[in-house]
């Protein structure tokens, strides 16, 4: 049987000559709309979230206890299949014995009564998104409609842009 003829080829990763070029001026747009978005489809953890994030894998997700994770985070397991929005909603929607954590601020009522998780967390937080880090663990991206701040566990998160394969504005990721 004759040996097939194997040809060495280097690899084209030429980019296509129509690439759109882009100035500061349209990025720095691009972010302010999808900021603006992301806001604006944000979900208040004390309601029912109406749409699902299904978790395609196991992993862990970071839960802050209290507003810039000032006194820690509860990290739960997630298992494959499981809704992360409902996990989040019936996480912050637990009782809180505010008894047991002295010096912890509620920002909806002072008298502690029936407190929830949410309560120490913000007055109005939103679930704006989801941040998966580099071992595949989930944190929350929170939007405090009340006190107009984005935050992410200790410190505050922001958006960058970048365009896509389509030609369209995506969110860049770190």
């Amino acid at each position: 049987m004759p040996t097939p003829k194997v040809e060495k080829q280097e690899p084209n990763l030429k980019l296509p000559a129509d690439t759109p070029k882009f100035s500061e001026k349209e990025r720095k747009a691009a972010v302010k709309t999808l900021t603006d978005t992301m806001r604006a489809m944000a979900w208040s953890v004390y309601r029912w979230p109406i749409g699902r994030r299904i978790c395609e894998y196991n992993t862990k997700i970071h839960l802050p206890r209290t507003y810039l994770s000032t006194h820690g985070e509860d990290v739960r397991p997630v298992h494959q299949g499981v809704d992360i929005n409902q996990l989040v909603h019936r996480h912050y929607m637990d009782t809180f014995d505010a008894e047991k954590h002295p010096g912890w601020i509620n920002y909806v009522h002072t008298d502690d009564v029936a407190s929830r998780r949410h309560e120490y967390i913000g007055p109005d937080p939103r679930v704006a998104g989801y941040f998966f880090d580099g071992y595949g663990e989930i944190h929350v991206r929170w939007w405090d409609a009340f006190l107009k701040e984005q935050w992410m566990n200790k410190d505050k998160w922001s958006l960058d842009a970048t365009m896509g394969a389509t030609g369209k504005w995506v969110v860049k990721e770190d």
